[in-house]
C-alpha cells in the first residue's frame, strides 16, 4: 500500500515546500527502537538575593513569578550555552 501512496506522498511535500524538495521515498522494514529515555531537567536554585529584592517591586504576581523562574534559570546556568 505504502509503495501505491509513495507518489502522491512526493507530489504533497514537494507541493508544500515549492520545489523539489524529495525524488525518491524509501521504505524499510524491521523493528522500530524503543525511545530513548530523557532526563529530567536539572533543579533550579533559589533566586540569587540581589534578583530577588529588584523583583519585589512588581505588582503583577504573574510576571514576578514569570521573571523570578527566569532569573533562577539565568543563575543556574554555567559558562556558555551547550547546543545539542
Amino acid at each position: 500500500m505504502m509503495q501505491h501512496i509513495a507518489p502522491e506522498i512526493i507530489e504533497r511535500v514537494n507541493r508544500f515546500f515549492g520545489y523539489a524538495a524529495i525524488v525518491k521515498v524509501a521504505i524499510r522494514q524491521g523493528e522500530v527502537a524503543a525511545p530513548v529515555p530523557r532526563k529530567a531537567p536539572p533543579s533550579l536554585r533559589p533566586v540569587p538575593v540581589d534578583l530577588g529584592m529588584s523583583l519585589k517591586g512588581i505588582a503583577d504576581p504573574e510576571l514576578r513569578a514569570v521573571l523570578e523562574s527566569l532569573a533562577a534559570g539565568v543563575a543556574s546556568t554555567h559558562g556558555l550555552p551547550r547546543i545539542n
